[in-house]
């Protein structure tokens, strides 16, 4: 089925790359985004939805494009999917609107999930018989989260070249390189995983309204202030409502895509919760890329520049961490340096949020970030798979896509944007209170702005009016600084917490159980 020798180095590194490119399809562009919005000239809250769906696409797609990955035969499927996410990523090019554009970035964003899988089924069944789990969860860990910092910041750099298309032609070039390893590596065409084909396909529906709703919630939460709109106390309702259908369809179908009997198994429900709290955690990073864009303006390339130290982090963290696993240290060794990682990257982030700073400044704090994802991220996955047999790992996959992805990253990052806004609000109103006649230090400041004004050769009027707006610019950008320290000084307390509970309780002091490699383990 493979060309290469068994077990040779040159054919797992070829079969390694060949998945890089599909884990990507919606990571080199992340940078363009306000170019894409000029392009297409749509409003701010359409373009919200235009970014999110291609995300939800994706995960709502995981279910089916697991089934379909081992269902049909692997030469041809790699084949197909690399062709069509190209003729797709091609087509987001010549989109006359933002909704044939969003289409096309959805479609390819669905294939991908395809090729995700459909790629790794050869790595499984070719070197899964002499890699330790703990191994193979790393290597993937490492090959997903590496190479989405590294597009991210490459993706970054081709945009400032010339504009968004070079992103778009750059990712066109990786899936050309997917077709040639394709068509060396996979000499027999066949599917060695295929089985009798069963899907939930009512309780995939009700799945994905139910996504639908949260991509509503994601997208217009913030801008309709939450529950004092009735659509958004509606929308919530209806979450409710449509998670009571689902546990009424499951009992009467014999394998739903999330089987409520995973739940008895304690380990995917703590595991759940950790992987949200470690989602609410990573998702402070867009407070980061937002104090150098709006305070520091700094643009993209120097924004691009945080994840190369997140990738440093993480090319020391996961090889560490995958040693430490596969030496069967304790797991609560691993979740405290995860979690103290993750602290220190807060409390130094909130110690260096002034005015004036370089962006070589965010190097360290951000390499303490990446070291903290690759000591949590491995050892979760892993954590949450033990002990659960095949029967119900697409259960305990979607479980743990769901709390990290969807409630943690997606809806926890709209609900972390709100507090932002809020907090930014009570900042501002009591900064604005001090500039009275009183305030010296305001009076003249404001005095320095006028003459400074009047020099350039504007009349009082229009200076005092200059000088006033300049100040309140200032007040501005001063309360938003003061919220972003607010909210990195909670979150490096969250962060610490669970090193106490741990230590505390004397909690998970043996290593990692057993665990089975069904379904694929991202």
């Amino acid at each position: 089925m493979i060309a290469g020798k068994k077990g040779s180095v040159f054919t797992l590194i070829g079969l390694y790359i060949l998945t890089i490119p599909f884990f990507n399809g919606l990571n080199v562009t992340t940078y363009d985004n306000s170019q894409i919005l000029g392009h297409f000239g749509a409003s701010t809250t359409v373009f919200t939805y235009s970014v999110y769906i291609p995300i939800f696409s994706m995960l709502a797609f995981m279910p089916l494009g697991l089934k379909l990955g081992k269902q049909i035969r692997v030469r041809t499927m790699i084949l197909s999917v690399s062709f069509l996410s190209l003729l797709f990523n091609t087509a987001s090019l010549f989109a006359p609107t933002i909704g044939w554009f969003t289409l096309c970035r959805a479609l390819m964003a669905i294939v991908s999930v395809i090729g995700i899988f459909a790629s790794m089924v050869p790595i499984i069944l070719k070197y899964n018989p002499v890699f330790n789990m703990a191994l193979l969860y790393g290597i993937l860990q490492f090959i997903q989260k590496g190479s989405q910092h590294l597009y991210q910041y490459i993706g970054a750099h081709f945009t400032s070249l010339h504009n968004w298309t070079f992103s778009v032609y750059f990712l066109n070039v990786n899936f050309l390189v997917c077709i040639l390893l394709a068509w060396y590596f996979y000499k027999a065409d066949v599917a060695p995983m295929k089985a009798v084909f069963q899907f939930d396909w009512r309780g995939w529906m009700i799945m994905i309204l139910f996504f639908m709703v949260i991509l509503f919630l994601c997208a217009e939460g913030q801008t309709r202030n939450w529950f004092d709109d009735p659509k958004i106390g509606l929308a919530t309702a209806l979450l409710f409502l449509l998670l009571g259908i689902y546990l009424l369809h499951t009992r009467f179908t014999e394998n739903p895509i999330i089987d409520p009997d995973v739940y008895r198994y304690k380990n995917v429900v703590i595991g759940a919760f950790l992987m949200f709290y470690i989602g609410i955690m990573n998702g402070t990073g867009s407070i980061v890329t937002g104090y150098m864009t709006n305070i520091l303006g700094f643009d993209s390339v120097l924004g691009a520049q945080t994840h190369l130290a997140l990738l440093l982090g993480l090319c020391i963290s996961i090889p560490l961490s995958t040693y430490l696993l596969y030496k069967r240290i304790y797991l609560a060794t691993i979740w405290i340096i995860g979690f103290a990682c993750y602290g220190l990257y807060h409390v130094m982030l909130f110690l260096r949020f002034y005015p004036g700073i370089d962006s070589s400044d965010f190097f360290l704090p951000l390499i303490f970030k990446g070291l903290g994802m690759g000591f949590l991220f491995p050892v979760s996955l892993l954590y949450i798979s033990e002990g659960v047999p095949p029967k119900l790992s697409t259960s305990r996959m979607m479980s743990g896509i769901i709390a990290q992805a969807v409630f943690a990253s997606l809806l926890g990052g709209a609900i972390l944007g709100t507090f932002i806004s809020n907090m930014n609000i009570q900042h501002k109103t009591g900064l604005s209170q001090q500039l009275t006649m009183t305030n010296k230090q305001a009076e003249n400041q404001l005095a320095s702005s006028k003459r400074n004004f009047l020099f350039m050769g504007l009349s009082d009027a229009e200076a005092q009016k200059k000088a006033e707006k300049s100040l309140s610019n200032q007040t501005a950008q001063t309360a938003m600084l003061l919220s972003y320290k607010d909210i990195y000084l909670v979150m490096s307390a969250i962060c610490f917490l669970p090193i106490f509970i741990i230590l505390l309780f004397k909690l998970w002091r043996r290593p990692i159980g057993k665990v089975e490699s069904e379904p694929i383990p991202i």
